[in-house]
């Protein structure tokens, strides 16, 4: 739906909720007892006309924000992003997260690391809020050693969004980096993890590259753990299921970007001739 059809709908919805609210006394009580109703209540009209332009505040103030959104076009979103954060210091995480996928989608790495750089002077928190996607982020320049290290950094999870997440990246990274035996202690305890797709990558991750990793007694209880894991998975789902679900996880870019090995993943759990 066009930004400007919703902007338009809730102004709409919002003046019809408050109009009838406003007459409903009059046609119930009439205007001998609704007058007095409305002078006590007179705060509840202030509340509604303060929504309203509260409301129509926030839309007017990212009106070129949601314009470019809705056109795609990532250059002047980029630019616009990087103005707000680099030039205004706003490093709210709506800002943060929008500028780092704008980047991501425009193939920007270096703004993406100067972004980092910004966050690491002025915000460390927001940083370690949003490691995740910069940790994601730096897969994709192909340098595992410096994954590792960043992600080191914040492999605790403390404020960080998404901790679990956090703690496969940094497996992740540490097999990238050919260290796939250090990889598997991490990965166990996202195994078990609620999040379907987290938990489908570990048991792939630790099945295959981190088993021939190890030695055959480890590899023995890693491929049990993580054969267990993906039956229990195939079975829960089933793959039209599961289809659903992946593409309710790509809605998140970090997870996109994992694209190649969840779709390698998806083929482990469903093999062909498989449960359908």
């Amino acid at each position: 739906m066009k930004f400007k059809t919703i902007f338009a709908l809730f102004n709409i919805i919002l003046i019809f909720s408050f109009g009838f609210i406003f007459m409903m006394p009059f046609m119930l009580l009439g205007s001998e007892y609704s007058l007095p109703f409305w002078t006590k209540n007179w705060p509840l009209f202030l509340f509604f006309t303060a929504v309203l332009i509260g409301f129509n505040a926030f839309f007017v103030s990212n009106w070129r924000l949601f314009s470019l959104l809705e056109s795609e076009d990532w250059e002047a979103l980029g630019s616009l992003l990087g103005q707000r954060v680099f030039d205004r210091k706003r490093y709210d995480r709506r800002t943060v997260r929008l500028l780092v996928n704008t980047s991501l989608l425009r193939g920007d790495m270096d703004t993406v690391k100067r972004l980092e750089t910004a966050l690491r002077t002025d915000k460390p928190a927001a940083l370690r809020r949003d490691a995740v996607l910069f940790g994601a982020a730096r897969l994709l320049a192909n340098d595992a050693e410096a994954s590792v290290r960043f992600l080191s950094e914040f492999a605790d999870g403390a404020g960080v969004e998404n901790p679990e997440w956090m703690r496969f990246y940094h497996a992740f990274a540490l097999v990238l980096g050919k260290r796939a035996s250090e990889a598997a202690a991490r990965l166990m305890p996202t195994l078990s993890s609620k999040d379907p797709v987290l938990s489908l990558l570990s048991a792939y991750t630790l099945g295959t590259t981190c088993a021939v990793a190890v030695t055959p007694a480890e590899r023995q209880s890693l491929v049990a753990a993580a054969e267990g894991r993906r039956a229990e998975l195939a079975r829960r789902y089933g793959a039209v299921r599961w289809a659903r679900e992946v593409e309710r996880a790509k809605s998140e870019i970090h997870i996109v970007i994992l694209s190649k090995v969840l779709d390698e993943a998806t083929s482990w759990l469903f093999p062909v001739g498989g449960q359908a």
